[in-house]
């Protein structure tokens, strides 16, 4: 059903669990697809009145709603426990802001559509647990980024947010160049909308310090955090550091995290290799999974 901003283009069963929602928006361009995967008992529980916890899963850069769910298993993961995971596009390069400098391409306002829009969407129309006890979020490379920040921004909506080869230090000039030069034009670095111009003098128009997690990890005080990076290729190794950096800032601030370097793959198996791939990701969420169920509260 419409509300709260987002008007309801299509809706699609895609298998027993797994359903895709087709949304307008005044915040973002185009339609948007969202994923959404419901527990084997949410139709059939006698239950009516059951409400569920909510797991959002953030897909990375070239990315879209279905990646969790094609590349990813999230399915097979989370797919017999008694949650509603929610995978929402949030654009090949939205970074889930609210673009600095969109442009042409306005409006870009990723974190207002998620935030504002998606949040009180879905638990207008299903049975969560609509509180912060009640939601998590997870995201990989960009999603990972996205995942910390969200929960730095708004404190009182999840209680558990994990990273999984994040992008978490953007005032880092390798992970500012990584990120300018995912689009190139002319053969110059032109992903400048979502932050706007590294060397931007306005605090106001530099999103690069607006929305850095390093900066603003004292807002993760009420929240589990969950931390995941491996060490093998270039990227990887780049984004790494900057997980390392988010955990020595936690730890400096008396702040509790869960932290997982699993270097070459080996200590969450599953194929993983330490790369910056899917089958990291997916071993990655493996193992933060139980830890997520163990906290977000289930209203039976």
């Amino acid at each position: 059903m419409s509300a709260y901003g987002l008007t309801v283009r299509s809706s699609s069963q895609l298998n027993n669990q797994l359903y895709e929602v087709v949304v307008a928006s005044n915040e973002v361009r185009n339609n948007q697809k969202i994923r959404i995967l419901l527990p084997l008992d949410y139709t059939t529980d006698n239950n009516n009145n059951r409400r569920y916890p909510v797991l959002y899963l953030l897909h990375g850069s070239f990315g879209g709603a279905e990646d969790w769910t094609i590349l990813g298993r999230a399915q097979s993961i989370c797919g017999n426990a008694s949650l509603i995971t929610v995978m929402p596009n949030g654009d090949p390069f939205g970074f889930y802001t609210n673009w600095i400098l969109p442009g042409n391409s306005t409006p870009q306002n990723w974190l207002t559509f998620h935030m504002e829009q998606l949040v009180p969407w879905i638990d207008f129309n299903l049975r969560t647990v609509a509180r912060k006890q009640g939601r998590a979020i997870a995201g990989l490379s960009m999603g990972g980024f996205g995942a910390i920040h969200y929960a730095e921004f708004y404190p009182d909506r999840f209680i558990y947010a994990v990273s999984f080869s994040g992008a978490l230090d953007l005032l880092n000039k390798d992970i500012q160049n990584v990120i300018l030069n995912l689009i190139m034009i002319d053969d110059s670095p032109s992903l400048i909308g979502p932050f706007g111009y590294p060397n931007a003098s306005s605090i106001d128009a530099n999103g690069w310090f607006i929305y850095d997690p390093i900066t603003h990890a004292k807002d993760l005080r009420s929240t589990m955090v969950a931390l995941y990076t491996g060490n093998t290729g270039t990227l990887e190794s780049i984004l790494r550091n900057s997980s390392y950096y988010l955990r020595d800032t936690l730890v400096s601030l008396n702040i509790s995290i869960h932290f997982n370097d699993y270097e070459n793959g080996q200590s969450i198996e599953n194929d993983c290799d330490g790369a910056h791939t899917w089958s990291c990701w997916n071993a990655a969420l493996i193992d933060v999974f139980p830890r997520i169920m163990a906290i977000l509260q289930q209203d039976l």
